[in-house]
């Protein structure tokens, strides 16, 4: 009897160390292991009037599985909630509930978050516009014709950051040419300092049209001025020579424009029964878009006798 109780205590043994063995064997091959992950609120929903102020803390959450469990893991499948029910002005411990779908897989997760409310405001602000870069030389912004459609947009967002803020749209110059364009862009809201407030905001239009004409950058350059003779002189009579002056005038305009100026007309000079010389006060007329530095020339018509005409009679 006693050798029996002897070998039954001795296969217990046998078989505890056996399992203990395998225990071991098992967690060395397939050991436990943790997973850090930081996740988002999924639920902000606040009571009426209040809203967050800043960001949402992000949660961290630890999962605890086997290696072989957490091989396959995705920190989005997780989801976490916050209830915002009871919150007030001010800091706020917000209770965390965590979902997982993974039975296999254990999650610590803390019990609360510390998110700061503030009251719902709001503002009308105009729409100012940020230039980034500048223009290539030889083009500018014909400023008075710039215009921002809506001129202003309304912001809401926590009570005590609206002060100093500004609802801005930022535009890069830089390769733009002319004519310009007219296209939209989004509204940003800076700060009293210029840094975007991208958290908690919301902007009523989202987005508004700039309109923008870009010209070429005048120039000046010397121009030559022209005459012109309308009528003939009297029989036996002719037009010995022309004589103005100046012979040219500072002329201000688009490059493309005076490129395309061979003399600066004047106003026409009739000559018609002249027997002497004929001197005008003339108009110089430029262009539409050219300038110039004088606005009238002196034109010298030189009228001589044809040679071997005698001159007609008079009656």
């Amino acid at each position: 009897m006693t050798t029996l109780l002897s070998n039954l205590r001795l296969k217990l043994l046998a078989i505890f160390f056996a399992a203990a063995l395998w225990s071991v064997v098992a967690y060395t091959s397939n050991p436990t292991q943790s997973h850090k992950c930081a996740l988002t609120l999924e639920q902000t929903t606040l009571p009426a009037g209040l809203v967050i102020a800043g960001d949402v803390p992000r949660v961290p959450v630890t999962v605890i599985g086997t290696a072989e469990n957490l091989r396959g893991f995705d920190c989005r499948s997780l989801h976490v909630t916050g209830n915002f029910s009871n919150v007030k002005v001010g800091q706020n411990r917000i209770p965390i509930s965590a979902a997982n779908s993974d039975p296999t897989l254990q999650l610590d997760v803390p019990r609360t978050v510390v998110v700061t409310v503030d009251e719902l405001g709001s503002s009308t602000l105009t729409v100012s516009i940020q230039r980034v870069k500048a223009l290539l030389p030889g083009f500018h912004e014909q400023t008075n014709a710039t215009t921002v459609t809506p001129a202003s947009v309304r912001v809401e967002g926590p009570k005590s950051q609206l002060n100093g803020i500004q609802a801005v749209i930022q535009i890069d110059l830089g390769g733009l040419q002319a004519p310009g364009f007219n296209q939209t862009y989004s509204v940003v809201i800076w700060d009293a300092n210029k840094k975007p407030l991208s958290k908690g905001f919301t902007v009523t239009p989202q987005q508004v049209t700039v309109k923008m004409v870009i010209q070429a950058d005048a120039i000046t350059v010397a121009k030559p001025v022209g005459w012109t003779l309308t009528g003939q002189p009297a029989a036996g009579y002719r037009v010995s020579n022309v004589q103005i002056a100046p012979l040219e005038v500072q002329a201000t305009g688009l490059q493309n424009t005076l490129g395309t100026i061979v003399l600066l007309g004047t106003d026409p000079i009739d000559i018609s029964g002249a027997t002497a010389d004929v001197v005008r006060t003339v108009t110089i007329r430029p262009p539409d878009g050219v300038t110039v530095n004088q606005k009238t020339a002196q034109v010298h018509v030189f009228i001589a006798r044809a040679a071997g005409v005698s001159p007609s009679p008079g009656p």
